[in-house]
């Protein structure tokens, strides 16, 4: 397929907020508490992109994450009813920790009820979204801030949850804007690296930072969806809430909004002042999955680990339950669910599951050399994705969630290799 300095799109926007009581993803201290009040709203935004016979269909909710059942019954939706391909389809989560329990990261108080309502409001949005076609161009840009920081600190041969100024980050927040014909900006998609869990309201619903992004961006420019795809944010965190160099403080609403609002005063900078540039567009897409081999741990590791959290985390507790039940049928490795989109040959957005690192983004990177690249993650519930010298580092990226996320033991070094391998087979298929 060739070039084309145009492009059709649609976008849309619907809301997720619960409407009845569930609990709060959250953390494990609140595990199994119900929601007290919603602060702000939640959304699921939908971004559709054709070109010829290339139909790509984004997908960004404001929920933690999710496992891949939500991706594949949506999958099911789109192809039957616009026939996208099944790799045509991409969906990511924005991390906050303010929002309901569903399934996945939660195997227990997820309400069956609350599931049918996101997928039909994700549904509504992409027919929204296919209703609202146009043609346009499609521009890229990128602004750096120092809104985040490493939250990786290497402290007498250990890595420490702590924050760390001078550790990896991505600085960058990366926007594609669609344009309509009268060049209106209709779409503003923003891609960064931060995690949303900052706020000291535990119990309460709120979008967080991304979601406050969204509405600065919105309220700015009249007839425009914004779009938030959260980035390599595994491993930072917000720097406003950096108080002291020995750890982070929860922030409040006030920080939260000052954050957002640094954002959308350097994004909307960089669209005023046109330093964005349009580009030709080939459109293509592949989903895939990659097989990560597991270092297995004895049941005996389980079984001590459902002893320690019997009485201080009840979701340590039945994570480590679960393991043990299911032992001797889980598999010697886990797959990573994996995407990758070719806007024209040099751009691209590359997408994976799990919460991946900044270094995770850097390994692939390198091997794009001097192409630029977007990188979704979060697009499924599965765990940190640590690299192989973050497995050489340790810390809790690297090693402490093997509990928390249901693994039959840690991630088997060699990953970075994996991770070149597959995602060089989509984008030279993409050729």
């Amino acid at each position: 397929m060739g070039t084309s300095d145009t492009v059709r799109f649609g976008v849309a926007k619907d809301l997720i907020t619960p409407a009845e009581k569930t609990t709060i993803m959250g953390f494990g201290t609140v595990f199994g508490v119900p929601f007290t009040d919603i602060h702000d709203d939640l959304y699921v935004r939908a971004l559709v992109l054709e070109q010829a016979d290339k139909k790509i269909i984004l997908l960004a909710f404001d929920l933690c994450f999710h496992d891949d059942s939500l991706t594949e019954a949506l999958r099911d939706y789109a192809e039957k009813t616009y026939g996208v391909d099944r790799g045509g389809l991409h969906v990511s989560y924005t991390h906050t920790h303010y929002g309901p329990a569903v399934k996945g990261y939660d195997i227990t108080h997820h309400k069956a009820s609350y599931e049918a309502f996101i997928s039909d409001r994700a549904r509504r949005a992409i027919d929204r979204a296919f209703l609202s076609m146009r043609d346009g161009t499609l521009s890229y840009g990128a602004v750096e801030g120092d809104w985040n920081v490493s939250r990786r600190k290497m402290e007498n041969g250990v890595c420490e949850f702590k924050p760390n100024p001078d550790g990896g980050r991505d600085k960058n927040i990366y926007c594609l804007k669609l344009s309509d014909t009268n060049g209106k900006m209709r779409a503003l998609l923003m891609n960064y690296a931060c995690h949303p869990s900052n706020l000291n309201a535990y119990i309460t619903i709120s979008s967080e930072y991304p979601g406050r992004l969204c509405q600065f961006i919105e309220a700015e420019h009249y007839g425009c969806t914004a779009l938030f795809f959260q980035g390599c944010g595994g491993d930072a965190k917000l720097k406003i809430g950096m108080k002291s160099a020995e750890r982070f403080t929860s922030i409040s609403y006030e920080d939260c909004d000052e954050a957002a609002a640094s954002m959308a005063k350097r994004i909307n900078g960089a669209l005023y002042g046109g330093q964005f540039t349009q580009i030709d567009v080939s459109l293509d897409s592949r989903a895939f999955k990659i097989p990560m081999p597991l270092d297995v741990y004895p049941k005996s590791f389980f079984e001590k680990e459902r002893e320690t959290h019997k009485n201080s985390s009840e979701l340590l507790y039945i994570c480590a339950g679960y393991v043990l039940e299911h032992y001797d049928e889980m598999p010697d490795f886990v797959s990573l669910n994996c995407g990758a989109i070719k806007l024209n040959g040099n751009l691209y957005i590359f997408s994976m599951g799990g919460e991946p690192s900044y270094d995770v983004k850097r390994v692939l990177a390198d091997m794009m050399g001097d192409k630029n690249m977007l990188f979704f993650g979060f697009n499924d519930s599965l765990s940190y994705v640590p690299s192989d010298t973050m497995l050489k580092e340790g810390g809790y990226e690297a090693e402490r969630f093997v509990t928390e996320y249901r693994f039959k033991g840690n991630y088997r070094p060699g990953i970075d290799k994996l991770f070149t391998e597959y995602f060089k087979r989509a984008v030279d298929e993409m050729k």
